[in-house]
């Protein structure tokens, strides 16, 4: 094990919407929330990456995935006083969420 890659932090959320009007309403507040300034603020306490992914399914359950990655668990502990401000907006959209933290023991860029 690598012990930089050791330190790095992930955690994953699936977010799964039972309608693309769900889904649309989820979007449009999560491109507004993580704005530039946003993404400045989280790139300065040391988020490394933040992904939105559509999982591409044939059915009609739409599926993300949300992935971040902090550079240790310090500095998603300070990221976290940011996200936690998205239940204030987010909460309005139906839908179910999964996920999982820890430390990545192993990866590439």
């Amino acid at each position: 094990m690598n012990k930089a890659q050791s330190k790095i932090f992930v955690s994953v959320v699936l977010l799964s919407f039972p309608s693309p009007a769900q889904y649309e309403l989820w979007y449009e507040k999560y491109i507004t929330f993580y704005n530039s300034k946003a993404v400045e603020f989280l790139k300065k306490n040391g988020q490394l990456s933040q992904s939105a992914n559509l999982v591409n399914d044939d059915n009609d359950l739409i599926r993300v995935s949300l992935i971040w990655t902090y550079k240790d668990k310090d500095a998603y502990e300070a990221c976290q006083k940011f996200h936690g401000q998205w239940a204030k907006i987010g909460g309005d959209f139906i839908g179910k969420a999964s996920g999982y933290r820890g430390e990545q023991i192993w990866g590439f860029n």
